[in-house]
């Protein structure tokens, strides 16, 4: 079934998909940062129609709301890689931590210099014989240190490719491209 949230444009009123939210599908968990792209009474509808619990937040970086989630957070299966200091409230960010300890989520903290490099618009995919990958660009893997790089591998393997001109001109990065596809096998 789909909903039309398109009408609610005219009231300046936004939820840009899987850029504003990050969905925990396992949990039936949506991560939110406010932002005009995100909004919470849109957020709300969203989650009481498609059974979710919405956990929202706000992000910060360089004195502006960050606009999508994605760009400042990335969910694996058994991981979450998260820029935590472009979050000022602390109850936020212990909430945002309870909900990782109890999803049983390994967290991987990146810094708002990493997060500036896409490290936070990554995306973990599945093949059809069930082998998870974390999929980043270029960029966003050089901006990684080597322990967050042996974090995210101890999960699944990393991908990763040259995608320069997309990130300076479109905005976005890896996971901004992808789509994820959550379609029946038969």
């Amino acid at each position: 079934k789909r909903y039309a949230f398109e009408v609610f444009e005219d009231q300046d009123q936004y939820l840009e998909g899987t850029g504003s939210m990050v969905l925990d599908r396992e949990y039936r968990l949506v991560y939110a940062c406010l932002s005009p792209r995100t909004d919470i009474e849109l957020l709300d509808k969203f989650c009481l129609l498609r059974g979710y619990t919405p956990i929202v937040f706000h992000a910060v970086y360089e004195g502006i709301p960050v606009y999508h989630t994605n760009v400042m957070m990335a969910l694996g299966t058994t991981y979450v890689v998260i820029c935590m200091e472009c979050i000022p409230d602390v109850q936020e960010r212990a909430k945002l931590s309870e909900s990782f300890r109890n999803t049983k989520k390994e967290v991987i903290e990146i810094s708002e210099a990493q997060m500036a490099s896409f490290a936070g618009n990554m995306i973990q995919l599945q093949s059809r014989f069930g082998e998870t990958f974390c999929v980043m660009s270029e960029q966003a893997y050089n901006a990684l240190n080597k322990s967050q790089v042996e974090a995210i591998e101890y999960h699944n393997r990393i991908l990763y490719g040259p995608i320069f001109i997309i990130e300076k001109y479109g905005g976005g990065s890896v996971r901004c491209m992808i789509a994820e596809n959550f379609l029946s096998k038969a």
